[in-house]
């Protein structure tokens, strides 16, 4: 008889439960837990770093605003003697220096060691503005060297630029690093386990995505720049019994994003008006703040006839508009009688405005402050009696304040003698001032806007042409 063995049988042997299996299987768990936690946390770091670097950023842009606001102030004060261009303590506050100092104490701490010479050298720009030009010209603003102390405080103000310029490509360094770290974290977590691959996979679609939207968003902005640039430029419409020149010139695609405007329309068969001007800052922002002084303009010019009355409502409804303090708009608004023959105009703290009567050239003096300053600035209209054959020159101050090797600027005395000795022709006249200002400076540096024009004939009106614009290479002629 056969007896069954009383022995169990061996329990079944699970694949999943064998130690190595177990182990792998723990390590992928913790991975993907831990994968994602490190990664969270290493992108946390990268994005505050980069929060900081931007703050930096825009810090370093105040400090830019400030000095330009204060050297825009001098020059008002010292053209107009107007005291309400000056700060309230008509002394420098300190204010400057302090956010200066706290900007190079953040970056010492970030490790961006390379800009704190930078950042000394504009605070020492700055004091010297400070000591040897703003204070002086305070006191004294019609001193002999004022026109030196203006041209050294320029000089100044570009030195602090360039500063700011090298400690923006220190920041701009600063986070190709932060990002390049952070791309390398990420492919050293993606190596870990084939769960964070497909993790980071999910990541590098994202940012994909997100860098497509981002170009997406830039490239409208890019187009919607140029439309801005383009109602900005005068249309090619002549005044009647008027020849009339035009140019708009810069040196880079980016000076195009700016606040210089120019604008030419008729107000009747026998009247019309002229408009250039020049909105502080630069980018979309100044860009748009143009076309709205462009527009705001003519509609208020459409119920006034008096450019006195234009730009004072104009200044109210700027105020209203913006709440930014440290924007202002530069401006001459010139309203043309061919029958009377005269230009009526109202000029908003704007230099380089000139008339030639033959072989005399006599400048336009401002006729009231800077636009944006006040609700209850005055401003008043000045009556210019024109002449067949004078010739009315404007520009915007990228043209006076180019500058040579040598930081001396072209100003208003040269272009004023380039007016008296140029050509007839409006046209020909701007494109000499265009390579005039591009041979003293070595380049266009900045952009510029110029318009001239010419008083003819009754029977000469009929047969002048608004001529084509060429601008040297660089420019942008009107479209």
């Amino acid at each position: 008889m056969v007896r069954q063995s009383s022995a169990k049988a061996p329990p079944p042997v699970r694949f999943w439960a064998s130690p190595p299996i177990v182990l792998l299987i723990a390590v992928f768990v913790a991975t993907t837990i831990a994968g994602p936690l490190i990664g969270i946390r290493q992108l946390d770091a990268a994005a505050n770093a980069q929060t900081r670097l931007s703050n930096a950023r825009t810090d370093l842009d105040g400090l830019v605003q400030m000095q330009l606001g204060e050297e825009t102030g001098l020059r008002g004060y010292v053209a107009t003697r107007d005291p309400q261009f000056l700060s309230a303590e008509g002394q420098p506050s300190g204010e400057f220096d302090r956010q200066a100092v706290d900007l190079e104490q953040r970056l010492s701490r970030d490790g961006i060691t390379v800009a704190v010479p930078k950042i000394e050298d504009l605070r020492a720009a700055h004091e010297t503005w400070e000591n040897e030009v703003a204070i002086p010209l305070t006191r004294d603003p019609g001193a002999g060297d004022a026109y030196r102390r203006q041209a050294q405080g320029k000089v100044l103000t570009d030195r602090l630029v360039e500063d700011v310029a090298a400690v923006e490509q220190a920041l701009a360094t600063a986070v190709t690093g932060v990002q390049q770290t952070m791309r390398h974290r990420i492919n050293s977590t993606v190596a870990i386990s084939d769960g964070i691959v497909t993790l980071f996979a999910i990541v590098a679609l994202w940012y994909a995505l997100a860098r497509s939207s981002v170009q997406e968003r830039l490239d409208r902005e890019r187009t919607l720049v140029d439309a801005l640039q383009r109602t900005l430029r005068v249309p090619g419409r002549r005044l009647p019994r008027t020849q009339l020149g035009a140019a708009y010139a810069s040196a880079t695609r980016e000076a195009l994003v700016g606040g210089d405007l120019l604008d030419v329309w008729h107000a009747g068969p026998d009247a019309g008006w002229i408009l250039i001007g020049d909105v502080s800052g630069k980018g979309i922002t100044s860009a748009r703040q143009a076309a709205f002084a462009q527009y705001a303009v003519r509609a208020i010019a459409a119920e006034a006839d008096d450019p006195a009355d234009v730009v004072t409502r104009f200044n109210r409804l700027f105020l209203d508009t913006f709440e930014d303090p440290g924007i202002f708009v530069v401006l001459f608004l010139g309203a043309f009688d061919a029958r009377a023959q005269t230009l009526r105009y109202a000029s908003a703290g704007h230099g380089t405005a000139f008339v030639r009567r033959g072989s005399t050239v006599e400048p336009l003096a401002p006729t009231g402050p800077i636009v944006g300053l006040g609700r209850d600035e005055i401003f008043t209209t000045a009556t210019l009696r024109l002449e067949i054959g004078d010739v009315v020159l404007l520009a915007t101050d990228g043209l006076s304040e180019a500058r040579d090797a040598a930081g001396e600027l072209l100003g208003d005395e040269r272009i004023a003698a380039i007016l008296r000795d140029g050509p007839a022709d409006p046209q020909a006249l701007c494109d000499l001032l265009v390579a005039s200002a591009d041979d003293f400076s070595g380049g266009i540096q900045d952009d510029l806007a110029i318009a001239a024009l010419r008083v003819v004939a009754a029977d000469e009106d009929a047969t002048t042409p608004f001529s084509a614009i060429g601008l040297p290479s660089g420019a942008v002629s009107p479209k």
